[in-house]
């Protein structure tokens, strides 16, 4: 009966569909539009994966302390230092890890291993947002004869061309 009540409210329909499509575009986009910087939840994983690989229980493992296990540390840890071949990553490096037992008696340091790009550790003490991320943790164990050592783990994770924008 009505046909001109009819196209008005058509109008108005057609207006709140268009303004309901807009905004679940526009949230769309805002969340998937920024990749996400995951740098930091990598240095950790890095950074316990070492940490168990080195000292379970509390204790320390036995072949740590020997250049053996220092010269194939991502072998006897199952490190992966690998990554994608984007952005030129393979020459560069990505990863970089450094471990320093000290004795906790004395504190003089017993033994190091490092691995990975070291050109990456003085940018730990630069802020920015385009650096990379550094984390730095230290742990306490007792190795079998008694000797306690506390453990310093430097883990540092680059890809700053991929998750900071």
């Amino acid at each position: 009966m009505n046909k001109k009540g009819d196209k008005l409210i058509s109008v108005y329909w057609f207006a709140i569909l268009f303004i309901v499509a807009g905004g679940i575009v526009y949230m769309v986009s805002a969340f998937y539009g920024k990749p996400y910087d995951v740098r930091e939840a990598e240095a950790d994983i890095l950074t316990s994966k070492v940490a168990r690989c080195i000292s379970e229980a509390g204790y320390l493992e036995e072949s740590v302390l020997t250049e053996n296990f220092k010269n194939n540390f991502a072998g006897n840890c199952a490190i992966n230092f690998q990554v994608e071949d984007v952005y030129e990553w393979r020459e560069r490096g990505q990863y970089y890890v450094e471990i320093e037992f000290f004795d906790f008696n004395t504190k003089q340091k017993v033994f190091e291993i490092s691995e990975g790009n070291a050109g990456m550790k003085p940018d730990c003490e630069l802020e920015g947002k385009n650096l990379p991320v550094c984390i730095e943790r230290n742990l306490y164990s007792i190795d079998r004869d008694g000797n306690q050592y506390q453990i310093n783990i430097l883990s540092i994770v680059r890809k700053t061309e991929k998750n900071v924008q």
